[in-house]
Order: structure tokens, then C-alpha cells, then sequence
């Protein structure tokens, strides 16, 4: 019988335009089921958060949560190992906890599932954090209950946690490294050789707010960004911003002004394949890191940005430390400035195919979902 484990994901909360996030938690699901393991997905959301198609609050039934998660569920064949739960209760509860029993362990992604009756006859609940210094901030200096109790272990995509070179808290608790992983069947690029004319990304722009610890202040990605408003005037490429910035909002004409694009990126997010396609006619991907990664310097590298490596698009992300376990030469380049981000910037424009085939070997090396799965494994002692 195949190895089993419960995944706790967070994508039933976002239900409109929601496919990066989604695929955020996707990629681990189905990453665990290619590495031959029999997985549970599950997710528990209260009933006064749901929401039709239009953003009104409405009853579960109904609601644009739950036709969300029947869609993922049926297109990814989860149908028989999924639970959505509205206030703990859902007509699979039974099933889920009979599985539950014979798994390994729960691997709790952020921590989102909290159903004690469900956790407790797991005998390893393993805490999987996706938002390293942030999470480690909330809980320690600003005291916000993370969900961190009651999870024998603990893992993050900050792999430098814990490092004296890490400006981050541990909240306590030790944390092993996770890396990061794209399932690479659902992101080939069928123009791998193709590259666009644009550089693009999807965010936020704005997150949360700034949190404070040990005299410096963690913030968000337009902090970072707002450092690079000039870039367009230093190279040759051209720049895109997939936000959610109002466009009327000053700060989305001051970037226009000064030589960005930026578009609503809602449009983009449904569904999901159009957003693929979007990352896949790019150059390739330009973004920032969470002033928060950069300051922390806690080693953190984007699911988004796995994705446009398994696309063939080449990646110039900012420095969080992530360099010290991913290549950053060809395909992949880091940057700490605008200096540096023009040359990264106008290095892959002398040869885009070149650094479009790299990428892609980047991410089969790297970042492949059972490939990542496995580390995980034996980084916590599970591995066959």
C-alpha cells in the first residue's frame, strides 16, 4: 500500500482569480502524488467568510469557495481524497479521519488546518511555512497565534532560519529547510524557444503591513520596487507589472510615467491556465523579493518563479540568500540594485534562447515536484 499523508492547503479561501495562489498549494498535492504517496487534500473554512462570483457574501452552498474547490478537486483527480470543511463539519469528515489514521503525518502548509479532532490521530503534524521571517516575526515579537502549537515539526522555504547570517526570529522552534517545487507536466512551455519582447511578474503590491524586529522594519514588495522606479531608463528591456494596484492609484502613474507597464493582474488568474500562458509568452520573469526576505536575508525563492523556469522563461529575482542553493548564472540571475538588475536585465536580452533552455534545466534539476518531495523527506527522516 502506498505511502499516505493528509495535506493541508489554503486555496477554498481564495475562490476569484485566485490561481497563483492556488498553485501554491497545488504544486505540493500533487507533487506527494507523483512521488508515489496516496494523499488527502483537506481544508476547513468558516461558513461568514464565503463569497459568490461577486464578491458578496453568501451561503456555502452556493458560494464561489466551494465551486473552486470542486473544480481543482475534479480536474486533478482528487475527488475521492479531498475535504472541504465549513466550520469544522463536512459529509467527508468520517472518510478523512479514517484515512487520517493509517498517514504518516499531516504536512500543514502555513499552518491553515487547525481541526484538533483530525490532527490528533495523525502522529506527526508537520508545519510547513511559505512567508519565512514574516511568520517567525508574528509569532514571536508581535505574539499572533500562527498555529504553530501542536506540530511536532517544523520546515521553510527560508532555508537559511536558524543561520547567523539570518536577521529572522525562530519563534522557538527549529526549522529544517524546504525547498521549493513546480510540477513540471503542468508548466512545459510548447514554444520553449520562443521568448517574449516583455518582462512580467503577478503580485501584490502592497501584502500587509511593515512589522518590526530588532530595530529594522520588514516590509513588502513595493518598498522594493520603489528602489527600481528608474530601471526602465537604464536598459533596453521592457517591464511589466501584473498588480493589483488601482489605476488610478499614484503610485501606478508614477511607474508608468517613468517607463513601466502595469496591468490588473485579476484577469490573469482565471483560470489557471490562462495564467501559464501568460507566464509563458513572457522574456521571462523580473521581480522583487518582500523587503522583509531581503532584509532578513533568510534564503526564501518564489513558487511563481519556479514556475516560468519549468516554463523555459528565464528568472531575475532579488537576493534573499536563495543564491546560496540555486545556480544564478545562466537562466536565473540575481540582483541587489538597480545597477545589478540592469545588467542581469540586459545580459539574458544578448541571448534569450540560450538562458530560456537553461531555465528549464534549472527547474528539472531543482525544483521538480517528487524531486522535492523527496528532500523533504529525508530532511526530516522519512525517506525510504
Amino acid at each position: 500500500m502506498p505511502r499516505r499523508a493528509v495535506i493541508g492547503v489554503n486555496l477554498a479561501s481564495y475562490p476569484i482569480h485566485g490561481a497563483g495562489n492556488t498553485w501554491a498549494f497545488l504544486q505540493w498535492v500533487l507533487g506527494f502524488r507523483l512521488a508515489g504517496w496516496d494523499v488527502w487534500m483537506v481544508e476547513d473554512i468558516p461558513s461568514a467568510s464565503c463569497i459568490d462570483t461577486s464578491g458578496q457574501k453568501c451561503a456555502p452552498g452556493v458560494s464561489a469557495n466551494l465551486s473552486h474547490w470542486n473544480t481543482v478537486v475534479n480536474e486533478f483527480g482528487l475527488s475521492d481524497r479531498a475535504t472541504l470543511l465549513f466550520d469544522g463539519e463536512s459529509p467527508q469528515r468520517a472518510d478523512l479521519i479514517n484515512f487520517a489514521r493509517d498517514a504518516e503525518f499531516l504536512f500543514n502548509i502555513s499552518g491553515h488546518f487547525q481541526q484538533r479532532d483530525v490532527l490528533e490521530v495523525l502522529p506527526e503534524r508537520i508545519y510547513a511555512d511559505l512567508d519565512p521571517a514574516f511568520t517567525q516575526i508574528w509569532a514571536e515579537v508581535y505574539k499572533s497565534d500562527m498555529h504553530l502549537d501542536f506540530h511536532t515539526k517544523f520546515v521553510s522555504i527560508g532555508r537559511h532560519l536558524g543561520r547567523k547570517d539570518c536577521r529572522s526570529p525562530l519563534a522557538e522552534k527549529t526549522w529544517l529547510p524546504l525547498g521549493v517545487p513546480v510540477v513540471l507536466d503542468y508548466f512545459t512551455n510548447p514554444k520553449p524557444d520562443q521568448p517574449g519582447d516583455v518582462w512580467t511578474t503577478c503580485t501584490h503590491w502592497y501584502g500587509y503591513p511593515q512589522v518590526e524586529y530588532d530595530g529594522g522594519w520588514y516590509g513588502n514588495k513595493s518598498e522594493e520596487f520603489n528602489k527600481l522606479i528608474n530601471l526602465p531608463r537604464k536598459t533596453k528591456e521592457k517591464l511589466e507589472i501584473a498588480t493589483d494596484l488601482h489605476p488610478d492609484d499614484e503610485t501606478t502613474k508614477l511607474f508608468r510615467n517613468a517607463g513601466w507597464n502595469l496591468i490588473d493582474v485579476r484577469p490573469l488568474n482565471t483560470p489557471w491556465q490562462r495564467y501559464r500562458d501568460y507566464l509563458a509568452q513572457s522574456r521571462g520573469e523580473f521581480c522583487v523579493a518582500k523587503q522583509g526576505y531581503v532584509l532578513s536575508r533568510c534564503g526564501w525563492f518564489s513558487d511563481r518563479s519556479a514556475t516560468y523556469l519549468a516554463l523555459g522563461r528565464p528568472v531575475i529575482l532579488q537576493d534573499t540568500g536563495w543564491t546560496d542553493f540555486y545556480p544564478h548564472d545562466e537562466g536565473l540571475l540575481s540582483f541587489h540594485d538597480e545597477t545589478s538588475a540592469a545588467a542581469a536585465l540586459d545580459e539574458v536580452g544578448k541571448d534569450p534562447v540560450r538562458h530560456a533552455r537553461a531555465a528549464r534545466k534549472i527547474a528539472e534539476k531543482y525544483c521538480s515536484a517528487p524531486l522535492v518531495v523527496n528532500q523533504f523527506l529525508e530532511t526530516i527522516g522519512r525517506a525510504e
